[in-house]
C-alpha cells in the first residue's frame, strides 16, 4: 500500500476550514483512494515550534494508481484553487508495510 500525506500551513488571506472543505471534495469524486483522512490541527503552538494546519492522508493500492490521482483533472483543478490558499506545503509518498500501525 502506498500512503501519501500532505501537510499545509494557510496563507494570512484564507481561512483553514476553507482548504479543509476545498480538499473534502476529493474523496467523493475520485474512486482511486482506497482510505482518506484529513483533519485540522488542534492546540496551541509550543516548544515544539509552529504546527502545520492540518494534513490530508490518503492510501493507494499501487504507485500507478497515486498517479492517476496526482494527474486526474478534478484533482489538478482542486490543486489550482488550493495553492493561493496556503503559504507552505509538504508531501511525502512511501510503501506503508501491512499489519503495520
Amino acid at each position: 500500500m502506498i500512503r501519501h500525506i500532505f501537510m499545509w500551513q494557510v496563507a494570512e488571506s484564507a481561512k483553514n476550514s476553507e482548504v479543509l472543505d476545498l480538499l473534502g471534495q476529493l474523496s467523493d469524486r475520485l474512486t482511486m483512494i482506497n482510505s482518506w483522512e484529513v483533519g485540522g490541527h488542534q492546540g496551541e503552538p509550543n516548544e515544539n515550534g509552529e504546527p502545520w494546519d492540518g494534513a490530508l492522508i490518503t492510501d493507494f493500492a499501487t504507485w500507478e494508481d497515486l498517479e492517476a490521482y496526482s494527474t486526474d483533472p478534478f484533482h489538478e483543478e482542486i490543486v489550482g484553487q488550493l495553492l493561493p490558499m496556503v503559504r507552505s506545503r509538504a508531501v511525502v509518498d512511501f510503501v506503508r508495510e501491512e499489519g503495520r500501525k
